[in-house]
């Protein structure tokens, strides 16, 4: 019988800010830089919660990109 998979971690925001996207680009890219470290270093294999970082990390660069 096949193991039950665990669901990955959901994010939910405590509290909202408005900050421009060129900031905002920083704050992720250092977050997932970090997180990543954290991750290898663990060794925990987390891929999830850092494909859906990369998808934000990615929409925020072309929506900066679609403002220039």
């Amino acid at each position: 019988m096949d193991t039950a998979l665990t669901p990955p971690l959901r994010i939910q925001a405590l509290h909202v800010q408005q900050i421009k996207p060129e900031a905002a680009q920083r704050r992720l890219d250092n977050f997932l830089h970090e997180f990543r470290t954290r991750s290898l270093a663990k060794n925990t294999g987390e891929s999830t919660t850092a494909a859906q970082l990369q998808k934000l990390a990615d929409a925020l660069n072309e929506e900066y990109a679609n403002r220039q």
